[in-house]
């Protein structure tokens, strides 16, 4: 029997024998998955890439489609692709996706997860430096696989890459003669002198990492010999000093460069926001306009003439049958409408939930519909909106409240990821932390046509460096620049210490930040908070120290019913005229009860006729005021004035951005009281 070579096929491409082998190996199959093609919206070119890729294995294999297995895919990828940047021959992904959807492959299982490396054994990680000393080289991988269950793969692998690149390949390649970590002295300061030379074109602020985890190996193990006595043998004093890694626990300038990279970016967050809001109703807009014209009519919208286009020209050729193009008849530039507002949309919907819930990047990823909770309150039946955060960074689980704002973002996402039948997609994620696929559940950050539009066969979660490309793109359309007239970067985790900084100077305690955060340490919470004055944070934790000290233990112990029924009625205190007061939990009035002048003022949409009334009375009054000579009065009314209009302002793009009724399929929970503490 002759079985062609992967190289031979993919260079010969025999289209036609390709077409003939299908009708005669496993025909049924190659019939079902091109109705599933079809189905998915795949288009003809891409499908008939994924027929061919897997005519090609079936030819080369002398198997039937049924007996593929991920293995031969992975080879066939391997030997078959071409020379070039691309990490997979074209149709494999397609290909893939459909023995997928034919039951041949695991479902939730991708090319790309599949690709991608996985987790390495701690063998692995010390063999890649080559270690010469079997016994140093048995010690670290000892010392990893003890580390290794409390931490994630990405901080263990890098802890690994500096252990033993860093550390003890180093000091073999300069003293080979060398068999036990007991460093001379001469050579522990060469060691040390060479980490912290400077290397051209890297960063050397890292080299304090690498000391502390070189001590770190050193005093682990000499505890560790206190329990175990075989630890004995490699118990020696640590090359580094105490007096080497001061420099890391003084963080003023790295704490002071964080405040001014805050200082510069939060009074520009309104304008980013406003930014991400216009551009996606400029795009829906649009988009809505050249839905209800012909394919070659024009028409015009916001003052801008477009031509709709068919896909069946050469520049918009092989794209997706589902995409609308038009053409900017000004600039003539070809506009891919159905993307622009996909990423319109999701670059706002990053930008609120980040602003709304400081979670980091990998946390608004991993985000569910499982993940909406309600807590009913006892009393009244009112139902409280939750958003539960599963551990990333730290191991510790925590609860969000849900803002009216943040409600109305939650309900757009669901209601644009829902399939037709009303549920949300389940879908895979690879986590980069871990180098492992978590399995398929609904999670609200997915893309039906996949990472940056690339397939149109399945949906993905949304990868982290397209929501740093949907930031880029926002920033350059909103023109925010720094003082010296550059582009402002954002990254992802601005938003969190933004997040911080005015939840603090709201009035919000810097304990319940540090929790609504996850930070483990207040000073954590301190580094984040820029305009918070230190003084008043050493006396708040001196305070709580001394209360403490002097206080009988049984007041820091679970709330009785009777404290938990006294909390739950602040939330009835806080019902006002126009709205609800957001003040937390145990804290007096800060404005003296002007609630019109308080930023933790949340106006009720059904008062914005008394808020209208409110401005037009305090309008008249300064005109009375002005026409007396009342100049303090003036003043006065003036700062009532401006906090009124700002907050009809905010009133009106809530009301605006606000969905009708979106059934988010909330599961019920009763939350245990120790968790909202």
């Amino acid at each position: 029997m002759v079985k062609p070579s992967y190289v031979f096929l993919t260079t010969y491409n025999p289209n036609s024998l390709f077409r003939e082998m299908r009708t005669e190996v496993s025909a049924e199959l190659f019939a079902r998955i091109e109705g599933l093609a079809q189905g998915r919206g795949v288009t003809e070119q891409q499908a008939r890439r994924a027929f061919n890729v897997l005519t090609m294995m079936v030819i080369h294999l002398g198997v039937e489609l049924s007996d593929l297995t991920i293995a031969d895919m992975l080879h066939f990828q391997e030997a078959a692709k071409r020379r070039s940047r691309d990490r997979t021959v074209d149709g494999c992904h397609a290909a893939w996706q459909m023995l997928v959807d034919i039951g041949v492959f695991p479902s939730g299982t991708t090319l790309r997860a599949e690709m991608l490396p996985g987790q390495l054994t701690s063998a692995q990680l010390v063999d890649q430096y080559q270690i010469e000393n079997e016994r140093v080289r048995a010690l670290l991988i000892r010392y990893l696989d003890e580390r290794r269950p409390g931490l994630d793969y990405t901080t263990f692998s890098g802890m690994a890459r500096m252990l033993v690149g860093q550390f003890w390949a180093d000091i073999e390649q300069h003293h080979p003669e060398l068999a036990t970590t007991n460093l001379p002295s001469d050579v522990a300061q060469a060691w040390k002198d060479r980490v912290r030379a400077p290397v051209p074109g890297r960063e050397t602020r890292r080299r304090w990492d690498v000391f502390m985890i070189v001590r770190a190996f050193y005093l682990d193990i000499a505890e560790w010999a206190l329990a175990d006595p075989s630890w004995v043998e490699w118990v020696f004093p640590s090359p580094v000093r105490r007096i080497d890694i001061e420099g890391s626990t003084r963080r003023g300038k790295a704490t002071a460069a964080t405040h001014q990279r805050i200082r510069e970016r939060l009074p520009h967050l309104q304008r980013l926001v406003d930014a991400a809001e216009q551009w996606k109703r400029d795009r829906a807009a649009l988009l809505e306009a050249a839905c209800r014209t012909a394919i070659g009519a024009t028409f015009r919208c916001a003052e801008v003439s477009y031509q709709r286009i068919s896909r069946d020209i050469s520049r918009v050729h092989g794209r997706r049958r589902s995409h609308l193009f038009v053409e900017d008849l000004t600039t003539a530039e070809l506009i891919n409408l159905t993307v622009a507002e996909d990423e319109a949309f999701w670059a706002w919907a990053v930008i609120e939930t980040l602003r709304h819930t400081g979670i980091r990047i990998e946390e608004m990823l991993e985000l569910t519909q499982l993940a909406i909770v309600s807590h009913r309150l006892a009393d009244t039946g009112e139902v409280i909106p939750l958003l539960q955060i599963v551990p990333s960074k730290s191991n510790e689980e925590r609860l969000l409240f849900v803002t009216p704002e943040l409600a109305s973002v939650l309900a757009a996402i669901i209601g644009r990821i829902r399939d037709s039948d009303g549920a949300v997609p389940l879908v895979a994620r690879f986590d980069g932390y871990e180098r492992v696929t978590r399995p398929e559940l609904p999670h609200l950050f997915q893309h039906r046509d996949g990472f940056r539009h690339r397939n149109g066969w399945r949906s993905d979660v949304l990868h982290p460096e397209l929501v740093r490309h949907l930031l880029i793109n926002t920033l350059g359309r909103s023109g925010i620049t720094d003082t010296a007239g550059q582009p402002l970067h954002y990254t992802p985790h601005d938003f969190r210490r933004m997040f911080a900084t005015e939840a603090v100077t709201g009035g919000l305690p810097i304990h319940i930040a540090a929790k609504l955060l996850g930070h483990a340490d207040v000073g954590t919470t301190q580094v984040y908070t820029a305009v918070y004055q230190d003084d008043l944070i050493r006396s708040y934790r001196a305070f709580v120290d001394r209360r403490r000290a002097m206080r009988p233990t049984h007041e820091y112990r679970e709330p009785s019913e009777a404290e938990w029924t006294e909390f739950q009625q602040h939330f009835h205190l806080r019902k006002i005229e126009l709205g609800t007061c957001g003040r937390p939990y145990g804290t007096p009035c800060a404005h003296e009860h002007a609630c019109v002048r308080c930023p933790m003022l949340r106006v009720d949409p059904s008062q914005r006729r008394r808020l209208t009334e409110i401005i037009r009375n305090l309008t008249e009054r300064i005109s009375e005021a002005k026409a007396n000579g009342w100049h303090g009065e003036v003043e006065g009314l003036t700062v009532s004035l401006a906090a009124a209009e700002h907050k009809l302002t905010g009133l009106d793009r809530t009301i605006r951005n606000r969905p009708g009724s979106t059934p988010i399929g909330m599961p019920g929970l009763r939350v245990d009281p120790g968790q909202l503490r």
